[in-house]
């Protein structure tokens, strides 16, 4: 989690300064002005993402990388934070767990598919041996190898 977001406080990075919290301005999204700042502070934490998967790709460890032998995920629960829609989320799985990832490429999961399940399939790769999590129906088909 970046930020608290029920809080609804300030966010203060060093080049974005923005008063409202990143759900509030997902509300604003029909201004042209709050659409053009939304996109750079996702491109902010875009970055900020992509700079700890980087760190974590240069640390050797056994045979391969940190990143190789973890799992890191980035994502939301809506996935439109205007509307509050709840599907079509936004949702990114870096590393491969050991190779038992699928990875490079993007999974696009039937209509109505509870987010747990990705949540559950997760729990079980760290050998949980958890059945159900949340509304999960099962683990998310087509994550593993």
């Amino acid at each position: 989690m970046l930020a608290p977001e029920r809080w609804g406080s300030p966010q203060h990075f060093h080049e974005l300064q923005f008063t409202k919290s990143h759900h509030e301005l997902t509300h604003g999204q029909d201004n042209e002005g709050v659409k053009k700042f939304l996109v750079q502070v996702d491109r902010f934490y875009m970055e900020l993402f992509a700079e700890v998967l980087e760190q974590m790709d240069a640390i050797s460890e056994g045979a391969g990388t940190l990143l190789d032998h973890s799992m890191v995920t980035l994502g939301s629960g809506l996935g439109d934070g205007k509307d509050h829609t709840m599907n079509e989320l936004p949702i990114i799985v870096a590393g491969s767990a050991n190779g038992r990832i699928k990875t490079g490429r993007v999974l696009n999961c039937p209509e109505n598919t509870p987010l747990a399940n990705l949540w559950l399939s997760q729990a079980k790769l760290m050998g949980t041996g958890m059945k159900q999590f949340a509304n999960s129906t099962g683990p998310l088909n087509g994550l593993l190898v």
